[in-house]
């Protein structure tokens, strides 16, 4: 198994009436990405280790930051490239992520 390590743009969305989950800036966090195979269309969940990047920082009134994400697999690479979009969970849906640009480890 390889690691395989991507920098994205996440955007949170909870369900009404929720706030957005506390993804604090610097602290790693376990959580669930489900990406889309480019060949087939398939879909498959990946356990993920996620870092929040930077500051505090709000663009806008929206709950977008940049993530470090850190994948283990055998074909992560087939599921997320830079441009691929994906579903982060943890517990539940809390947003969708576009992939920015691979990380070499």
């Amino acid at each position: 198994m390889k690691r395989y390590k991507f920098q994205a743009l996440v955007t949170l969305g909870p369900p009404q009436g929720e706030s957005p989950p506390a993804i604090r800036d610097g602290l790693t966090q376990r959580l669930v990405v489900r990406g889309q195979r480019h060949e087939t269309g398939t879909r498959k969940f990946f356990c993920a280790l996620a870092t929040r990047n930077g500051e505090d920082v709000r663009w806008s009134d929206d709950d977008h930051m940049i993530m470090t994400i850190v994948l283990v697999g055998d074909e992560p690479r087939e599921y997320f490239e830079a441009g691929d979009t994906f579903t982060v969970w943890m517990g539940r849906d809390l947003g969708r992520g576009i992939v920015t640009r691979r990380l070499f480890v």
